[in-house]
């Protein structure tokens, strides 16, 4: 969405920007050989930009992630209906539940594997941050955020050499 306000703004100024009149881009310090230029480049810019949206099309691919986001969160509260006092299921409702797990997990788009450590790291990250929240809510983010970078790494300094 970002991207396409970005590039409706850009062809907007740049269409406007066609009709000003060169008495207007002189009184300013503009000559019209530069300011042709200076919009030609731009539009360009905005043209390549725009293949590159559709090319990749990262609309298909955030709508992609929020439908998994859906899905494994219905699935998540379904599982946690289901689960006893002593963090088991019963016998009977286990089958339902795999067949549900399966089912999920077939249709949603799966993290790519050079991504996956840095999105665990980074989901790890505001669930910690999220917790400190819990317990000190006046504490400002950006201290809880510097508070987390500093634990995590001191723990990987401690850790270093352990494997």
């Amino acid at each position: 969405m970002g991207l396409d306000m970005a590039l409706l703004l850009g062809s907007l100024v740049l269409c406007g920007a066609a009709f000003v009149g060169d008495d207007l881009l002189r009184g300013i310090g503009l000559t019209e050989s530069v300011t042709k230029g200076v919009m030609g480049g731009a539009s360009l810019l905005v043209f390549f930009a725009a293949l590159i949206g559709l090319r990749v099309g990262w609309k298909g691919k955030a709508e992609r992630h929020r439908h998994a986001a859906d899905r494994l969160t219905e699935g998540l509260s379904n599982f946690r209906e289901a689960r006893s006092e002593d963090d088991t299921w019963q016998e009977d409702c286990t089958a339902d539940l795999n067949q549900l797990y399966w089912s999920i997990m077939r249709n949603v788009t799966p993290v790519p594997s050079n991504q996956f450590n840095r999105l665990k790291a980074r989901h790890l990250r505001k669930v910690r941050i999220s917790k400190m929240l819990d317990t000190s809510p006046g504490c400002p983010v950006c201290f809880v955020r510097l508070v987390v970078l500093w634990e995590g790494l001191g723990a990987a300094w401690r850790h270093r050499w352990r494997q």
